[in-house]
């Protein structure tokens, strides 16, 4: 699998990662046998880059995936995780079901952008993981989609000390990487000002229905040498599942506007003959500071199928031609 280089560290990183919002039971329960079989069957088709979180599972996914994990090369692995949720034991469940995790690890979640709160949280994730350091550490889920009206009280969190927890954990070599993951790109324009970041995951916004990342914030992530992460390229499902499917968008049902929106990309994918999933997937491959697209995954078949559109050969006519569809401007 092509790899890319993060620009301000060197890192190397494959164009396609796997996402591990799944291991942790994400909206229903997978086995311990599945994951690991997707995470060996991504790892023997040349995936190495591994993403995970706190949030997903309440630690379940971190510990799936680092057992997973244990038995390959760490050279051979691109690990990232997250930070800004601390997890606390409820001695009173066994399993929970919460925020669309079902049957997850019985934590409560607690969010924490302080500067103690970032060192708990990452020495948490390390030993969740068993490992002793990670490729990038991100702060998960800042912004005003999630916070509404406490955004600016957890955004003064992080600049008064989260931000300076992350770049001591990069200065001491074992958080290679930092940056924000986040549902909208915005609070990543926001937080440039307030320290300097090597990489932004933006998740449901770097896609085919949602772009308005390049009316110029993409030029601005190359001018200041920091580099992109595109998860949730198929907009949490319809643009897996496409207009009749009806997959999520956002997590919840689709609007009519959204449907007939994905109604006209079909149409330019059946006449170039193109899929519209691989169109999903490599659209923001076409940016040079976008450095990898990350897909959830939670069985063998469904990494194989990512793969294969992933592949798939998109001439640049389509994309000449579907500019004019999904044009932010």
């Amino acid at each position: 699998m092509k790899t890319r280089i993060i620009n301000s560290s060197g890192s190397k990183i494959t164009e396609l990662g796997f996402g591990s919002a799944g291991a942790g039971n994400l909206f229903r329960p997978v086995s311990y046998e599945d994951i690991t079989k997707a995470i060996n069957k991504a790892h023997s088709l040349g995936i190495q880059y591994f993403d995970t979180a706190p949030h997903y599972g309440a630690g379940l996914a971190e510990r799936r995936l680092g057992v997973a994990l244990d038995e390959m090369l760490r050279a051979d692995i691109f690990l990232s995780t997250k930070v800004g949720r601390v997890l606390h034991a409820d001695k009173n469940s066994v399993k929970k079901d919460a925020d669309c995790y079902v049957e997850a690890s019985p934590f409560d979640r607690e969010y924490d952008y302080t500067y103690d709160g970032i060192m708990r949280s990452f020495e948490d994730s390390l030993q969740r993981l068993g490992v002793s350091q990670v490729d990038m550490l991100l702060m998960h889920d800042i912004g005003e989609l999630t916070h509404k009206e406490k955004h600016q009280h957890y955004l003064q969190q992080a600049i008064d000390g989260g931000f300076k927890a992350m770049a001591e954990l990069r200065e001491q070599g074992v958080a290679r990487n930092i940056g924000l993951g986040v549902n909208e790109w915005q609070v990543c324009d926001q937080a440039m000002d307030y320290a300097q970041f090597d990489c932004f995951m933006v998740a449901n916004c770097f896609t085919l229905l949602n772009n308005d990342i390049t009316d110029y914030f993409t030029e601005k992530c190359t001018k200041n040498q920091v580099s992109l992460i595109a998860a949730a390229p198929f907009n949490s499902g319809i643009l897996a599942k496409g207009s009749k499917g009806l997959g999520h968008y956002f997590y919840g049902e689709a609007p009519q506007d959204v449907i007939d929106k994905v109604i006209a990309i079909e149409r330019v994918c059946e006449q170039f003959n193109v899929s519209l999933q691989a169109a999903a997937i490599q659209y923001a491959l076409r940016y040079d500071c976008v450095k990898s697209i990350l897909i959830g995954m939670t069985n063998k078949s469904r990494v194989a199928q990512n793969i294969a559109w992933y592949e798939e050969h998109i001439p640049e006519a389509f994309w000449l031609s579907l500019d004019g569809v999904i044009s932010s401007r």
